[in-house]
Formats: C-alpha cells, structure tokens, sequence
C-alpha cells in the first residue's frame, strides 16, 4: 500500500471511529438531559416540560443555540440541568459537527488522490491511459452513454495531473482512481464486479517500454476475470500475436492497434477513396454510424430482406448484417440452492479441478450480408448504418 493511501485510510478509520463515538455520547446526553429535566418538572405546579420527548426537544433546541422558547425549564432543578447543558452541550454539538465536517474533508483528500472506492453500479471503467482517452469519452456519448453515466479512469498519473484532467473533462462525470490496475485491490475499489464494462488499454504512461505493454494488458485481464468473471471486459492490444492470451483469459472483445492497416493500404491502391469510406463510417463527428440493435419480435422467424426494408422505411438505414449472441449454460443454472450442502461441494470440487467445465462466456458470431432468405432467430441482433437509432420522421 502506497504511504499516501496508508495516511488517508488511517485518517478515514480515524474520524469513522470518532463519529460514532461523539454521536453515542451526543446522543446520550440528550436523552439523559431530557429525562433529568422532566422529572424535575413534573414535580412543579404548573410544568412547561411534560413528557419526555418535550425534554428532549428542549435539550436539542439549547443544545443548538437556536432559542425557540415554546419549551423550557421552571423549575430550580430544571434550570440547573438547563445551564449544564447550555455549557456542556455547545461543545458536544461543536464537536459533533466539526467530526462531520472532517469526514466530508477526509472523502475529498481520498477524491484528490484518486484513493476513493467506486460505490456506483452499471459504470464504465477504463484502465490505463494514453492518447485516445478523450476519443473514448466523446465514443461512450455519441453511442448513447448518459452524461450522467460514472466513467471510472484507473490509472497511475501524478495528482497535479489528475487536477488538470478533472478541468478538461468536467462535462462528464468522471472519476479517476490512482493506482496499478494489474492489482485486484484496485479493480475491487473502482467495484468492477457491477461495472456495465471494462476496457483495458496499452498504457505507456510511465515510461513504460511498447513491447511490454501486452504483457501488461494480459495481467491485468487475467487480474480483471479473477474479481469479476461476469463482467464485459474489452481490451487494447499492440500486437495481433498475443490475442490466444487474451482469449484465454476471456475477454469479450480484442481491438488490435493497426491490425487492418495492411487491407486499408491495399484498398487505397486498387481502390482510391475506399479508406475514406471506412474513416467516415468510424469517425464520431459524422452523420451515419454503425450501430447494434435489437429486432422487434415480429421479425423473428422473418427473412433478412423484410428485415432490411423494415430499417429502410423506418429509420432511413441500412441493415448490414446480424450478430448471433448465444447465452451460455453457466453453473448457476445448474444448481438449485446456493445455500446446500450439495451444491457447495459441487463448487468446491469444481474449484480444486481448474477446469472449466461449462462454457461460463457467452458466445458471438456475426453474420455479414447473408442471403435475403436468411431467417432471423431470436438470438439476433441486427448491425445497421444509420444516422440515429431512433425512428425518422
């Protein structure tokens, strides 16, 4: 643990500690202040304190300073018991607040450094940083990402770096996290097991050597499945020969730096402005994108042309093939009863063999411009090029 972490936290458990104790003793002064002072009121002739919750709003109103006067002590005992609170009670309440005030204080020490614990669900988070950070910011939103979406950034840049970047990025709602993402405590903080995905980049941040970025990539996705084995994870990669590593370790997607240079150069020589057509498909500032959505249930069982005339009319698109998401059978499916004998010691025997014995991934497999008497299963998604994904009118 780093010393900056080590200091935070143990300020954190400090003043957590010491909430809890000023509270108790707050709170235990001013159910004994109200039980004193009632019973010295209702030994009075005509009391303005009568029941025990009256004391108590008394003790608390004093306590406060705030002086209402509907309720107060008449009696000689009442007023003694009035002046020990008045003394005694502006500490507690000062003492109380001022804990407060420092707990508030600790979280932005903890937000400053990047040391803070991810409480959200259905984020995104990206591990690592380089150049195309920014793109994929402005990526998640063009695509539909709510600006209001957490956008976790782990990564391991100095806290005058992280200030400048919170100014960039101030329209989103980012949250940076220090710290080596190759270490399951971190991933545990930025609580990857609820993210909605992950993304792993090459990183040379650091100073870090290229050809060790992979290495680094494949650790931390290997690192990621052991936290959070259901989670989307989508990974960067330098080089096209360390993707068998990636798959091992289950990653959904693999986006290969420069993998289709080679067929964009090509395309360029036999056919002159081919790469620009596939710039401005990719490119976010454009009008037409690809995109993935779901097909209404009354297509299913439909061929692929009626498909395709249905996005033609309706959002002036063009349906460019299907993805086929196959839902695996995952041992939970299997058991009835994560409480029974019987189903932990299939777990715990599954967990002694390091087998994978039921596909525990979903599988994918696109299919491009079939045939027009394809049929559409249920299990398809279809891939169209359009300018939104909403209906055109």
């Amino acid at each position: 643990m780093l010393p900056a972490k080590r200091i935070v936290h143990a300020i954190g458990h400090i003043y957590r500690q010491r909430f809890f104790q000023v509270g108790a003793v707050t709170l235990s002064f001013v159910f004994l202040s109200a039980l004193v002072v009632q019973y010295f009121e209702q030994h009075t002739a005509k009391p303005n304190i009568h029941s025990f919750w009256d004391g108590v709003w008394w003790a608390v109103v004093t306590m406060g300073t705030v002086g209402y006067g509907d309720k107060y002590p008449v009696s000689v005992g009442g007023r003694v018991v009035g002046l020990l609170v008045i003394f005694t009670g502006v500490g507690l309440m000062s003492l109380f607040t001022a804990t407060v005030a420092s707990m508030f204080v600790e979280k932005k020490m903890k937000e400053g450094k990047g040391l803070e614990t991810i409480r959200d669900r259905n984020h995104f988070v990206v591990c690592g940083w380089n150049r195309h950070i920014e793109n994929i910011l402005e990526g998640l939103r063009v695509y539909g990402v709510p600006h209001e979406t957490p956008i976790a950034l782990i990564n391991d840049l100095t806290t005058d770096e992280i200030d400048a970047l919170r100014v960039k990025y101030a329209r989103y709602n980012v949250k940076f996290l220090r710290g080596d993402f190759v270490h399951d405590e971190v991933l545990i903080r930025a609580n990857v097991s609820k993210a909605k995905c992950v993304m792993i980049l090459a990183d040379p941040s650091g100073g870090r050597p290229l050809d060790r970025l992979d290495e680094r990539t494949v650790l931390a996705a290997l690192t990621l499945r052991s936290v959070a084995p259901q989670t989307k994870v989508i990974a960067e990669l330098l080089d096209a020969e360390n993707r068998p590593h990636l798959k091992r370790a289950n990653v959904d997607e693999i986006i290969v730096r420069g993998e289709h240079m080679g067929s964009l150069l090509a395309g360029a020589a036999t056919s002159p402005g081919l790469p620009k057509v596939f710039s401005h498909i990719l490119a976010l500032g454009t009008t037409n994108k690809i995109w993935q959505v779901e097909i209404p249930r009354a297509f299913i069982g439909k061929t692929f042309q009626s498909l395709g005339a249905h996005y033609r009319s309706q959002y002036q698109a063009i349906l460019i093939g299907l993805i086929k998401e196959k839902k695996s059978m995952k041992l939970e499916d299997l058991l009835t009863d994560s409480t029974s004998v019987i189903d932990n010691f299939i777990r715990e025997k599954l967990r002694e063999s390091h087998r994978d014995i039921l596909l525990d991934r979903d599988q994918t497999n696109l299919v491009m411009n079939p045939d027009d008497k394809y049929l559409v299963g249920e299990e398809d998604h279809a891939i169209i090029l359009a300018r939104s994904i909403h209906k055109q009118t």
